[in-house]
């Protein structure tokens, strides 16, 4: 009985210190913000579709909570208003505080990686519900067999997929396919067997159509993976007409990344044409948005 008292207590212990990471369960205290003013953003032509890619960070890291880190984060999305916008590492909660604060403008699709419940995690993909009609949307799995849930090959650490959406604007009736996704975060060959995967599906799902492709590829340009991409599509960094370049995982300001650049991209088809690609670099008292700067282009459909 008394063994199983001990297990029944470090079994507590370890589900708290996971729902804490998660930031289900914590007790750092929130900061106080008073008005958030996210500066440097650039002006877009009206003919422009803006689009972002985030990766909203799972967990909590000292004062870096999802707290925290949410009102940041919410209010880089309001005042840059994307079009439409991929995120990575949503979790539920994560889920909760976007459908919360951007609701009333944004819809969603999207379905969660494996079965793990509250640690799960999204690559969805936000778009402004007034402006787009939802023409179609799917999720897929960076498999060997990219239509059965939760599947996972390569050797990869993680169940990784990509979820898609036709968007069509409901003025002009312009149509394009946001792409959205995050590679695995340990081999260079599974990351490259999932691009590859990757790419044979947005090709199939989108024929002709124009593609904006965001995610957390966990490679830098001078990988195999970045090669692939490259081979069907213009990174946005490269082909804007006012353009940014640096870091996009910093690890809240710590981690130095050798002159190595983004592991963060946006992606668009060979013919589209791109007037500006930023890193979002916005911190609030201190507050980092997350781990991940997001990034933004602003693309000509």
């Amino acid at each position: 009985m008394k063994k199983l008292k001990i297990i029944l207590i470090a079994a507590v212990v370890l589900i708290a210190a996971g729902f804490g990471a998660y930031g289900i369960y914590t007790q750092i205290d929130a900061v106080k913000f008073g008005e958030i003013v996210i500066d440097g953003i650039p002006e877009k032509d009206e003919a422009a579709t803006r689009v972002m890619s985030f990766n909203v960070r799972c967990a909590n890291d000292g004062k870096q909570t999802i707290t925290n880190r949410s009102k940041v984060a919410v209010e880089v999305i309001k005042q840059y208003a994307p079009d439409s916008f991929g995120v990575q590492e949503c979790t539920p909660r994560w889920c909760r505080i976007l459908k919360s604060n951007l609701g009333d403008k944004y819809d969603c699709v999207g379905k969660p990686r494996d079965a793990k419940g509250p640690f799960t995690e999204y690559s969805s993909i936000y778009y402004l519900k007034d402006k787009y009609n939802l023409i179609d949307s799917g999720t897929f799995w960076l498999s060997e067999t990219p239509d059965k849930p939760n599947s996972k090959s390569f050797d990869s650490a993680c169940c990784r997929i990509a979820t898609w959406a036709i968007l069509e604007n409901k003025t002009t009736g312009e149509r394009y396919t946001h792409i959205n996704t995050h590679l695995d975060h340990v081999l260079e060959s599974t990351r490259e067997a999932q691009m590859q995967v990757l790419i044979g599906r947005v090709l199939e799902i989108t024929k002709d159509s124009t593609v904006v492709m965001t995610g957390d590829f966990n490679a830098y340009e001078d990988s195999s993976v970045y090669a692939v991409a490259c081979e069907s599509f213009n990174d946005t960094k490269y082909i804007a007409e006012n353009s940014d370049n640096g870091p996009t995982f910093t690890k809240y300001g710590t981690k130095e990344d050798n002159g190595k650049g983004a592991i963060d991209f946006i992606f668009v088809t060979k013919d589209v044409k791109v007037q500006n690609y930023k890193i979002i670099r916005n911190t609030v008292q201190d507050i980092y948005p997350s781990d991940h700067f997001p990034i933004v282009a602003d693309v000509f459909i």
